[in-house]
């Protein structure tokens, strides 16, 4: 008679049993270590790579900030424009008031561009700022005349000084053409131009003169 050990048998399927289940619980333990890895790694990757673009636009922004600097600061002149004036004194009662000459001034200024001077000279305070005679010649015919008015100390200051700072070369020249469209503006000419800094920001710095006559026609509104 044959005898079989069924104990035996039930044991090493309990062992079986028990060895696939711990088997399986360190497939998924391991399969999800794997996903937070996986998850980690990728994570760091997109803060790396985040990090590297606020890098960028942090140099971007420190790039841009004294532009933005100029532009505020040409706002707050622009505002303040009026101000500007003061230096035009005396204009008699047969010139143009000086607030046309504002409003028509201010009214041609490029985006640009800002202005940080605006005074009345005569011919002789061009001659000593060494203005070369020859660009405003034509419009001083009656030289001698204005030499013995200037002995006098009642030489008439027919010409406009115009100071500020451009962004651009071609601001300055379109500026120029708009003062030149001034109907009593009888001659406009760009006298100086050199490159200068305003913090870390290149700009021009500009000085231009408008001829106006000491009796301008009437008729001009």
């Amino acid at each position: 008679m044959i005898k079989i050990n069924l104990f035996d048998y039930r044991e090493e399927l309990k062992r079986t049993a028990i060895q696939k289940r711990v088997l399986k619980s360190l497939t998924i333990v391991a399969t999800v270590l794997v996903v937070i890895l996986l998850s980690w790694l990728v994570d760091k990757s997109r803060i790396s790579t985040i990090n590297m673009e606020v890098r960028g636009l942090e140099q971007q922004v420190n790039a841009l900030q004294g532009t933005v600097n100029l532009v505020k600061s040409m706002q707050r002149k622009q505002r303040r424009v009026g101000i500007i004036l003061t230096g035009i004194e005396g204009l008699r009662n047969d010139q143009l008031p000086a607030t046309q000459i504002l409003f028509d001034v201010n009214r041609g200024v490029p985006e640009a561009i800002w202005l940080t001077n605006i005074m009345q000279k005569s011919a002789s305070d061009l001659e000593k700022m060494k203005v070369p005679s020859i660009l405003f010649d034509d419009v001083s015919k009656s030289k001698n005349k204005k030499i013995k008015k200037a002995a006098q100390g009642n030489e008439p200051k027919e010409f406009i000084q115009i100071k500020g700072h451009a962004l651009e070369d071609q601001a300055v020249a379109r500026f120029v053409e708009q003062l030149e469209e001034i109907p009593y503006f009888k001659m406009v000419f760009l006298f100086k131009t050199e490159q200068t800094l305003i913090g870390k920001t290149p700009v021009r710095k500009f000085t231009i003169y408008c001829y106006m006559s000491a009796k301008p026609d009437k008729r001009v509104t």
